[in-house]
């Protein structure tokens, strides 16, 4: 089989690996990685040519134009647990993008959807996990990949595919609720799965790379808590960190340690035919290329992919026109005989089934209001995370900041989420010794990141020694730094 290419790319660097089949067996021929932060001190991110470092790349390696898989990483889509109705699985396409014209922000006709089934039963309510990705991203890609010379063949979700090599390997335990950790330079994917399927995933800044470890294990323990109060108090039973090393294997000690859960590391090259090339030059951050090899092993194992953009789950192909209507008419006939003997013989017992199904009816009335309070609280939920703002370090830093008590003091503090729910705000009433004070303190607060706003001052003498007073008038607008404006590689994270 020709030479297949998986790509994914966000704003320091871009990954890619090469394989092939022969036979019954994947050979990994190459797998490394482009630099993309600009060359130029003062460049901004977004005058990089992606597209032409890219091609560049792949014609110093002689690669030329190749069948691409493309992974995109979540914090460039739409993701959504929703909640159906009983059906089976080939009505859910039609549920499912029928639900998110109502439960996502900006989804239309043109967005791309596909989805994962996190129950089997049909005769149960379905519960899926839904990912859609807007047709200006997809234009993007598409436009940077025919820069570079390749041809889009898959558009996968990266967690999925991290996680499908995973599931290929023979640490990938049944029963067991695993934890997958996958450090892409200065973020991490966090995926949750449960018999190898994918049931709940995020996409979280780190700040650095490598990334402080009580940052990341600050991380992995908000995603265990998420994780089990979604689950119904379910924990997370071991960890997996992608990568090999000496690094790896102490942040995984660290983790394990300060978590109190198992946790191992995952060689995403192991047990794999790797080419010459590949075994004389590995990558330097072999982990960072998990979601690329269960990508290729996935394609050319034909194991499917479990998010697929360019080729989403649609609701099967109609059958053969003879087959509409004679089978139908065949189908009617038999149902009409048995109908008619049935009714003569089982007249009462329908009584008693409309009275028992009246009865279910109503209980899963009950059990429906239930589910959309749950709906409603997880989007006020949303309303809050949306704001990106650690509110455990802004409250640690007006700690910090705030003037001495002689000088000021604090009666109400209000925060919450900013203007057109982006950053945070926090609104204070208290008071002050002098003018000055409230002016010190002003500075103090100040600063890049945090614009302090004071609409007026009231003298207020009724406790000693301050003597005038700042209301709701005195706030701090919180601009978190991932509100900077992105490279079109790199659009704003979904929420």
């Amino acid at each position: 089989m020709p030479q297949l290419l998986a790509l994914e790319w966000n704003g320091s660097e871009a990954r890619l690996a090469v394989a092939s089949s022969h036979g019954d067996q994947v050979l990994v021929e190459q797998a490394f990685s482009v630099e993309l932060r600009p060359r130029e001190v003062g460049t901004d991110k977004s005058e990089v040519d992606i597209g032409a470092r890219l091609a560049a790349a792949l014609g110093a390696r002689g690669l030329g134009r190749l069948d691409t898989l493309v992974a995109i990483g979540r914090t460039n889509i739409e993701l959504r647990q929703l909640l159906l109705p009983p059906a089976p699985d080939d009505e859910l396409p039609d549920l499912v993008r029928f639900q998110a014209m109502r439960e996502f922000n900006e989804f239309d006709e043109k967005w791309l959807l596909d989805f994962v089934p996190l129950g089997d039963l049909p005769d149960q309510p379905r519960t899926v996990l839904a990912a859609a990705i807007g047709p200006e991203l997809v234009e993007q890609i598409q436009q940077t990949c025919q820069a570079a010379g390749l041809k889009p063949r898959r558009l996968v979700l990266r967690a999925c595919a991290a996680a499908s090599l995973l599931a290929r390997s023979e640490s990938a335990r049944q029963g067991e609720l695993r934890l997958l950790i996958d450090l892409l330079s200065d973020e991490a994917d966090l995926t949750v799965m449960s018999d190898g399927r994918v049931i709940f995933l995020r996409t979280t800044r780190l700040g650095g790379d490598p990334p402080q470890p009580q940052v990341l294990i600050g991380e992995v323990r908000r995603t265990m808590a998420a994780v089990q109060n979604q689950l119904g108090g379910r924990k997370v039973d071991s960890i997996v960190l992608c990568g090999v090393g000496a690094q790896q294997a102490e942040m995984a000690q660290r983790i394990e340690k300060d978590l109190a859960v198992p946790t191992e590391l995952f060689d995403p090259f192991q047990g794999l035919k790797l080419g010459e090339e590949l075994r004389s030059a590995p990558p330097e951050h072999p982990g960072r290329f998990a979601p690329l090899i269960g990508l290729l092993l996935a394609e050319l194992e034909h194991t499917g992919h479990a998010v697929d953009f360019l080729h989403p789950r649609r609701r099967q192909e109609q059958p053969k026109k003879w087959r509409r209507y004679v089978l139908p008419a065949v189908a009617a006939a038999v149902l009409l005989v048995g109908y008619i003997a049935y009714v003569q013989i089982k007249r009462a017992s329908f009584t008693q089934a409309i009275l028992e199904l009246s009865a279910k009816s109503a209980i899963l009335d009950k059990e429906l209001i239930e589910a959309y309070k749950v709906q409603d609280m997880a989007k006020e939920i949303d309303k809050w995370t949306v704001t990106d703002v650690c509110w455990l370090d802004e409250l640690e830093r007006l700690c910090r900041k705030f003037p001495p008590a002689n000088d000021a003091m604090l009666k109400k503090l209000i925060i919450g989420p900013g203007k057109n729910s982006k950053g945070g705000l926090i609104a204070m009433e208290g008071l002050a010794k002098s003018p000055a004070s409230i002016s010190s303190m002003e500075q103090g607060l100040n600063d890049p990141t945090h614009q302090v706003t004071n609409n007026g001052i009231n003298d207020d003498k009724s406790i000693s020694p301050y003597t005038v007073e700042f209301k709701d008038q005195l706030s701090i607008s919180i601009v978190p730094p991932t509100a900077a404006k992105p490279a079109p590689a790199q659009p704003k994270r979904g929420k």
